[in-house]
């Protein structure tokens, strides 16, 4: 059985009322002088003014309430994906717009359209005003999104050691020490086959010491193929095993998830075609089975033809390879030769970029601290730090501190609904990190001219940008487009149909 519910007003009701939960939690966060947010769960309570893990932490047991929040939910996972940081940004504006859309009294498909066009607007004005930022400087951008001068330069040394191409990886560590380390390795751009392949207690990541490599471009189809393979191994008392492959029947792809929950078989299952296949095979010392190569599962030897990596490490959606075989040098160094017949550019850049992933290395830091709580709020602070780096050196950089929405906020004079609208909503991150700072919002603003802002951690106006208080503009980019596309189709439903709450019951 279903429930369903129609007009404005029921959203003003249960599902506004979720949606203001959690952005409310979020919010508290945002700015130099935001606060924590205490998450209890299965394992233990942590510390966090990360907004995207304080956002998926919630959801309600009032079906309304509940769509409301996976509003924020949704809005916050689009922009952690895409920039890894911005996402109280995200919740802040995606409440404010949404507040302010409801309380129009044009048709909600005008509004939605207006609100669309009016994003596309800002967007080409933000990119106007950005300003790129060189590896060298790049400290000013960890420094705010660390808010700690150790863990900056712990970022900022790394990045620039690996490069802004390079892959980081942030784990934590079992000692009270934080450092990094450059490995030999490889960056493949697909996750684990099943969620059921990982082994972490939150069920999200697959992690694997010393463990052996399959490659294969021919489809696993039946159990027999793989059979012959599994009797060695056997023999060989070898119990992990990575299966990296171009096809696999959903059938023995179930009974290798199977045997791995039964404890029978550590193992990981990866989908990988073209380049990157070969790439891995490479890096891990591991034979192709292909009709080109002529090793197949019939001949197949695990002492010959398996690869092996120090540490494997999947979530859904990519894998990290840690591996010492100096074949994935040997096939850089013949990529490298090709380049000089390759007459087409795009084919060119695609070899080069292939070449960087196989001679760039991965650079692992290692958090530790002194409690759990401890370690755990580092590792945010060091996850949300690289991402907010790369993201600055992807797009370049804005004015920081909630000015350069506000200042986008005055550009627009209002002529739409869209931007009447929004000429008040860019406001609210700068509302939100002056009230969280005590400060009293028309007095702030009372003070800025055409170039200074306010340093809210150090009380005074001040050119934001040449004191180094500058925001990626990649994370601005995402946390406007996000907040407002949400806003946007949210505000124009007329109707939300859940399951039956009595019914659930039962």
């Amino acid at each position: 059985m279903k429930q369903i519910t129609f007009t404005p007003q029921d959203k003003l009701g249960g599902i506004l009322k979720g949606l203001n939960k959690v952005a409310d939690a979020v919010a508290g966060t945002i700015g130099p002088k935001g606060r924590n947010v205490i998450i209890d769960d299965q394992y233990q309570p942590k510390f966090t003014n990360d907004g995207h893990t304080i956002a998926h932490s919630l959801t309600f047991k009032d079906k309304w309430e509940n769509i409301g929040a996976w509003l924020v939910r949704n809005a916050c996972s689009k922009t952690n994906d895409d920039a890894g940081d911005g996402t109280s940004t995200t919740a802040v504006l995606l409440q404010s717009v949404v507040q302010a859309s409801l309380s129009r009294p044009e048709n909600s498909a005008e509004i939605r359209s207006s609100l669309l066009e009016t994003s596309e607007y800002l967007v080409s004005k933000l990119k106007e005003v950005s300003k790129p930022i060189e590896l060298k400087d790049i400290k000013k951008v960890a420094l705010i999104s660390a808010e700690n001068e150790e863990l900056a330069e712990l970022v900022t040394s790394t990045i620039q050691e690996v490069g802004e191409k390079g892959v980081i990886v942030v784990e934590e560590s079992k000692t009270f020490e934080t450092k990094k380390e450059i490995q030999n390795g490889y960056e493949a751009l697909a996750g684990f086959m099943s969620p059921y392949l990982a082994n972490n207690q939150a069920g999200t990541i697959c992690s694997q010491d010393n463990i052996a490599v399959l490659c294969s471009q021919l489809k696993i189809s039946t159990l027999s193929d793989i059979a012959p393979l599994f009797k060695q191994m056997e023999e060989a008392k070898m119990n992990k095993l990575a299966i990296v492959c171009e096809d696999i029947d959903p059938q023995i792809l179930g009974i290798l998830v199977a045997n791995k929950m039964n404890g029978i078989l550590s193992v990981n299952v990866i989908k990988l075609i073209g380049t990157q296949l070969e790439d891995v095979a490479a890096v891990t010392g591991a034979s192709l089975l292909s009709d080109a190569t002529g090793v197949n599962f019939g001949n197949i030897n695990i002492s010959e033809h398996l690869g092996l990596a120090e540490k494997i490490t999947s979530d859904s959606k990519k894998t990290l390879f840690i591996a010492k075989s100096p074949k994935g040098k040997e096939l850089a160094n013949r990529l490298q030769a090709s380049l000089s017949i390759i007459t087409s550019e795009y084919e060119a850049e695609q070899v080069r970029q292939r070449i960087g992933k196989l001679t760039g290395g991965i650079a692992v830091i290692r958090v530790g601290g002194k409690t759990d709580a401890d370690r755990i709020y580092r590792k945010h602070k060091i996850d949300d730090t690289v991402a907010a780096c790369k993201a600055a050196l992807a797009e370049g950089v804005v004015e920081g501190g909630g000015m350069c929405l506000w200042r986008l906020a005055k550009q627009l004079e209002g002529k739409t609904i869209g931007e009447q609208i929004l000429k008040e909503a860019l406001k609210a991150p700068l509302k939100k990190i002056l009230e969280n700072a005590a400060l009293d919002y028309s007095d702030i603003v009372s003070g800025f001219d055409g170039t200074n802002g306010y340093d809210v951690r150090k009380g005074e106006y001040c050119n934001l940008v040449e004191s180094g208080i500058i925001d990626p503009t990649k994370v601005e980019r995402l946390s406007l487009e996000t907040a407002i596309s949400n806003a946007a189709y949210f505000i124009s439903a007329h109707a939300a149909i859940v399951d039956d709450v009595e019914e659930a019951k039962k």
